[in-house]
């Protein structure tokens, strides 16, 4: 078993999202995966730690999500429709619908199925 068999955990205290993202994408550049985030809510008195498992997502359905995060998919002012996020990436605009609704899909079952282990324990 070589280093390459032993998971590689780190723990960040961070301001803010844009600094998470930042260094999210930092991240991902490195020959690694994340697997897992961890966040912690430090106003809260019962300091909870909700780690979701988001290594069944691809790179490519990452891909997707950055691009359409960065478009501004997801924000309520909502912009970067498919056809913007398919042509950033380069693919159909059924393409891009499917992988940003398969990784949707397994990051919020992830965290639903998180959700449900801390309120249990």
């Amino acid at each position: 078993m070589d280093e390459s068999d032993h998971p590689l955990f780190v723990t960040l205290k961070v301001e803010d999202r844009s600094a998470l993202q930042h260094v999210v994408r930092q991240y991902s550049r490195l020959e690694s995966e994340v697997k897992m985030i961890s966040i912690v809510d430090p106003s809260r008195e019962d300091v909870n730690c909700l780690s979701i498992d988001v290594s069944d997502v691809t790179e490519k359905q990452w891909e997707a999500l950055e691009v359409a995060h960065e478009l501004g998919h997801y924000s309520t002012q909502r912009g970067g429709n498919l056809s913007d996020i398919a042509d950033a990436l380069g693919i159909s605009k059924s393409a891009a619908s499917q992988r940003l609704r398969a990784a949707e899909s397994k990051i919020v079952s992830a965290i639903l199925g998180a959700t449900q282990i801390t309120e249990t324990v």
